[in-house]
């Protein structure tokens, strides 16, 4: 979920020379995946690495239309692959996939998959909309049909596609009788459908990915793909001026330090979500909206943008990217106006002290800043803010935690859902619907500013029930002004990602959900 790959300095692994570089295309992650297997993807990084070595049913291409990928068609009403009523949704898969084994991939893997994310043993950061699923049934091999328990309007575009947690289609003949051992042994050596098979995998250190000859869309151009783990901010640059990289994603600070590198270009994508603060309403003193509002007007969100992005990362007031189609311009967060912020404190009980710190009942007004290390943008975003709210009278700690810990669920110490935190510098990935639910429903799989509304939830029942764009456009846009009025999130970005690539790259065409989904088609 990191902005960027960079980080604190810190002690650097040593990478060894890649072979023939003329034989491989090389990039870097932030973090050592935990697992390979897709299902159990917890972060952006390690969904990069699933689309290597996985499709899915449907795909987008770079400006964010829906495409089909393992899928023949994209099921729509006008095709008769979505039934009237909504219940229905048949999806007729291509005939020319094969697993990287060898075996056919057919319509009896898309059912074993329903079953894999719904059974309790797996780790899968959320079912959403799988649980909706009653029956699939496979009429034949190459034919799937979904049956849900009611109408949902996101479900062709989050079933097996970019839903919140992408799922890809994993192999029933290998994995549906397999016991842990198995499922561990395929985390670290994956069989999919995809351009690219795992090698090896040197922890915190690399993956080396090898063509698949026998791929449906045509053998891989690029012989190997070699993924190297590096946190570090300098050593990013350091790699890719040497052009041990072939391409990086980027900061805007990052890309304004390599402008001068001719042998270096930048490619942009929109992407599918936004960055700002999440609130912990679970607790004091963001447990009251006035507080929320109070600590909103004291941060001018137009600096954060042109001082720390250049304007690359425009400006937001939802959490719905402007591309989309659910995208309200009417909603507008608190304004940036510091005399009204401390009216709001002063109101509060919150009143500055003989040092210009505010403290009520001789308790000083201190507040917990999370942010993860490995986001150059998260990193100088909380700086700031910290600074702004110093001018206010707020004593603001920058706590900063590793992604690997940022965003797990609860039960396993995520530090977000847990609500270790006061203020919180978050990234969020939509999926290919606009259904928010997860980020902002009462006890959302994603909702880290454990924010509760029953209006909300209203809202986004309604718009979750009908299938009517006009209709849901407009229960989209009373939730993104609920949610402004209510801050439990500070919407600042609206993130358009830069991937710097080696001029001798071709056919590299980030969407705005994955970098790595043409990897097939690259080449130099």
């Amino acid at each position: 979920m990191a902005l960027t790959s960079c980080a604190a300095k810190g002690p650097q692994p040593s990478h060894t020379a890649l072979p023939s570089q003329a034989a491989v295309i090389s990039f870097n992650v932030s973090e050592d995946a935990h697992s390979l297997n897709p299902l159990l993807a917890r972060s952006d990084d390690e969904r990069q690495l699933a689309h290597l070595t996985f499709d899915l049913l449907l795909d987008v291409d770079a400006a964010g239309k829906t495409v089909p990928a393992l899928a023949s068609v994209v099921p729509t009403q006008s095709n008769g692959g979505v039934s009237r009523d909504g219940l229905r949704i048949t999806y007729h898969l291509r005939r020319d996939v094969r697993w990287q084994d060898g075996a056919p991939f057919t319509s009896r893997d898309v059912r074993f998959t329903w079953h894999a994310v719904m059974d309790p043993s797996h780790d899968v950061t959320s079912t959403r909309g799988y649980d909706l699923i009653a029956a699939i049934d496979t009429p034949d091999p190459y034919t799937a049909v979904v049956h849900l328990r009611k109408p949902w309007a996101p479900a062709v575009q989050t079933l097996f596609t970019y839903g919140v947690q992408p799922v890809p289609p994993l192999p029933a003949h290998l994995l549906e009788r397999a016991d842990s051992a198995a499922w561990e042994r395929f985390g670290l050596h994956p069989v999919g459908t995809g351009p690219y098979i795992v090698r090896s995998w040197e922890r915190a250190s690399r993956i080396i990915y090898t063509a698949n000859d026998a791929y449906y869309r045509g053998r891989p151009r690029v012989r190997q793909i070699a993924v190297l783990i590096e946190p570090d901010f300098n050593t990013d640059l350091t790699l890719l001026r040497s052009g041990e990289l072939d391409w990086s994603l980027v900061s805007p600070a990052q890309r304004l330090t390599l402008a001068a590198d001719r042998n270096l270009k930048i490619v942009y994508a929109p992407f599918a979500g936004f960055a700002g603060l999440s609130f912990n309403t679970r607790r004091p003193p963001f447990d009251d909206v006035r507080m929320r509002r109070a600590v909103a007007a004291s941060i001018d969100r137009k600096r954060m943008s042109d001082a720390i992005t250049a304007g690359q990362y425009a400006l937001t007031d939802s959490d719905q990217p402007p591309y989309s189609w659910a995208y309200d311009g009417g909603a507008h967060m608190p304004a940036f106006d510091p005399a009204s912020a401390d009216r709001a404190f002063d109101a509060l009980g919150w009143r500055r002290a003989a040092d210009g710190m505010r403290t009520k009942g001789g308790q000083r007004l201190q507040i917990v800043f999370a942010v993860f290390p490995e986001g150059d943008t998260a990193v100088r975003t909380a700086e700031l803010a910290q600074q702004m709210l110093a001018a206010r009278g707020i004593d603001v700690i920058i706590k900063k935690v590793t992604l690997a810990h940022f965003y797990l669920p609860a039960a396993v110490g995520g530090l977000l859902m847990s609500g270790a935190y006061d203020v919180a510098y978050v990234v969020w990935r939509a999926g290919e619907d606009p259904d928010d639910s997860d980020l902002v429903s009462c006890g959302g799989a994603s909702n880290y500013a454990g924010y509760c509304s029953a209006a909300v939830d209203e809202l986004e029942r309604r718009a979750l029930s009908t299938a009517d764009t006009a209709a849901r456009r407009h229960f989209y846009g009373e939730i993104q002004r609920a949610l402004a009025s209510d801050v439990p999130y500070l919407f600042i970005y609206a993130p358009t990602y830069g991937y710097a690539i080696r001029d001798a790259l071709r056919g590299f065409a980030p969407t705005p959900f994955s970098p790595t989904a043409g990897a097939w088609s690259w080449q130099r």
